[in-house]
């Protein structure tokens, strides 16, 4: 088994420090548009959808973004295959799909 990044969306508080974090450490400045995690704010009340791009490599092994998320909305963990990584344009299925299973 490898260890990878598990989402759990349900902790998530959309405060983008993972974004900050990954663009600190690939680009050497803070700037979220180079993150290779986007947190996606969608519909109202905004819900957080953060998705990993398939230019995530876990930081060769630490990810920053699991180091400083503090909800632990990024657990770094041993599976068994690396988790599926939807595309940004799928975050508003997600989250209403999210929605919908914590509103029964």
């Amino acid at each position: 088994m490898a260890k990878h990044i598990e989402v759990v969306m349900d902790k998530c508080t959309g405060c983008k420090l993972c974004e900050l974090a990954c663009s600190a450490i690939k680009t050497g400045e803070f700037n979220p548009r180079d993150a290779r995690i986007q947190v996606t704010l969608v519909d109202m009340p905004e819900i957080p959808v953060p998705i990993l791009l398939d230019s995530c490599d876990y930081c060769a092994g630490a990810p920053a973004c699991v180091s400083v998320c503090l909800p632990e909305a990024l657990v770094w963990k041993e599976m068994e295959a690396r988790p599926a990584r939807p595309k940004l344009s799928e975050a508003k299925t997600i989250a209403r799909e999210w929605l919908a299973a914590v509103s029964r």
